[in-house]
């Protein structure tokens, strides 16, 4: 099972913490601006 989305698919909705113990829910960021999420898998390796 692949975890990449196909191009035009909306993004599952998450939320996680910031640095300052604060909670972002990307639904919540959605409804002001838009967004663009980068993942990577591990620092240091290709892609």
């Amino acid at each position: 099972m692949s975890n990449i989305l196909p191009v035009g698919d909306q993004a599952p909705d998450f939320d996680l913490a910031a640095s300052d113990g604060s909670r972002y829910r990307l639904s919540d960021v959605l409804k002001n601006k838009s967004a663009l999420l980068i993942f990577y898998p591990v620092n240091n390796t290709p892609g």
